[in-house]
């Protein structure tokens, strides 16, 4: 096991027989002789060190091990950050505590309103350490040297700001919600307010390039990333093939994503200041649910539907107020019908355009792509604001 992430509220993924099993691994991006800044994977500039008006960027740590405290110092300086151990949040972006100080500080690493990362020396995350990360709301546990890559990703994710790319998952409520249509249909009117990327996040689908007709063309696909880092993602948004303006990442003949790829791409788009437009399968959503601004459900108006639904939703444990729901006029509930019995926002409502329309390639005046259009200019007002 090279790096251990999870959710900060919630258990693990239905069907997992273990808590140990909804961890997922990554490969280490730093050798464990010692963290070492790797070149980029792709040709590109590399970003400056974040920092902020009063100094650079923080890492807090609080623990005992100075073994792992000189790693977490090493990693936030290959990223232009500080380590402090200073109470004061100042311009801390996370606190970083190890395994001891989980154990004897609980109560006062429940406290504060910064983003929590717990790192062992341990190569395997012991189950007592799991657990009582999760009872304080860690984003993750990292065992280091091994999880350097995973490490990296997430102090990466911490000091960039979080307006500067919009990132909106799409997925079903339940099998045939028309989620990748509605989500090529969003990157469509995402583009009149700037750069689009359309991400095609389902590893068993048909496939986003074949729905919206996209010729075949050059370009950056799944099967290309492996080597992403924190600071490629202008490299990696030039290199994606352009449709109609919006830039897709697509499988074509090769599997989709795991979930370690995923949280590569979205971070490494974070910073571009891009409308980011994820078609998620519903297996990858608990995974990359931290990197998203907010959650689309797409769920067809029946009671069948909203079953569905729920169930999905109470197996995903989402951040509080990330999801919101687009109605699918199908059935027949009304939208706000649908929106009251899954207790979420509703976010749009459409119905069917014609059969013979083409996502992205044919965009209508009224039906899907009008609804798509309005929730877009709502949500950069709401940005803008």
């Amino acid at each position: 096991m090279t790096s251990t992430t999870m959710r900060p509220r919630g258990s693990a993924p239905h069907g997992s027989s273990s808590p140990g099993d909804a961890l997922a691994a990554a490969p280490a991006l730093l050798s464990s002789a010692g963290p070492r800044r790797r070149p980029a994977r792709f040709p590109g500039p590399s970003a400056a060190p974040p920092t902020t008006a009063d100094g650079p960027l923080l890492v807090r740590w609080a623990g005992a091990d100075e073994g792992l405290r000189e790693l977490v110092r090493d990693h936030a300086g290959a990223l232009g950050m500080e380590l402090s151990e200073s109470p004061s949040e100042g311009t801390a972006v996370c606190l970083v505590v190890d395994a001891a100080a989980l154990e004897h500080q609980e109560r006062a690493v429940r406290t504060g309103r910064l983003p929590l990362l717990v790192v062992t020396a341990s190569p395997e995350v012991p189950q007592e350490v799991w657990e009582r990360a999760l009872a304080v709301g860690a984003q993750a546990v990292v065992p280091l040297p091994a999880g350097s890559d995973g490490f990296l990703s997430h102090l990466a994710e911490f000091s960039r700001p979080r307006a500067a790319s919009r990132i909106l998952g799409v997925v079903g409520g339940c099998g045939g919600a028309g989620t990748s249509s509605f989500a090529a249909r969003l990157a469509a009117a995402a583009r009149t307010h700037g750069s689009t990327v359309l991400i095609d996040a389902d590893p068993l689908g048909g496939g986003l390039d074949l729905l919206i007709e996209a010729p075949e063309a050059a370009g950056i696909g799944w099967a290309d990333v492996s080597g992403l880092g924190p600071d490629d993602g202008e490299a990696l948004h030039d290199g994606l093939p352009a449709v109609d303006d919006v830039r897709l990442l697509a499988a074509t003949n090769h599997v989709g994503p795991a979930p370690e790829p995923l949280a590569r791409v979205l971070t490494a788009l974070r910073p571009l200041g891009s409308t980011v437009v994820v078609d998620l399968a519903d297996g990858l959503v608990p995974d990359c649910a931290e990197h998203l601004d907010q959650l689309l459900l797409v769920v067809p108006a029946s009671d069948h539907a909203v079953r569905a639904t729920a169930r999905r939703l109470r197996s995903w444990q989402l951040p509080d107020a990330i999801a919101q729901v687009v109605v699918r006029r199908r059935g027949p509930l009304t939208p706000a019908e649908v929106s009251q019995d899954l207790g979420l926002p509703l976010a749009a409502s459409f119905r069917d355009g014609p059969a013979a329309a083409v996502p992205l390639l044919d965009v209508r005046r009224r039906g899907a792509d009008r609804s798509a259009r309005r929730l877009m200019a709502h949500l950069h007002q709401e940005q803008a604001a």
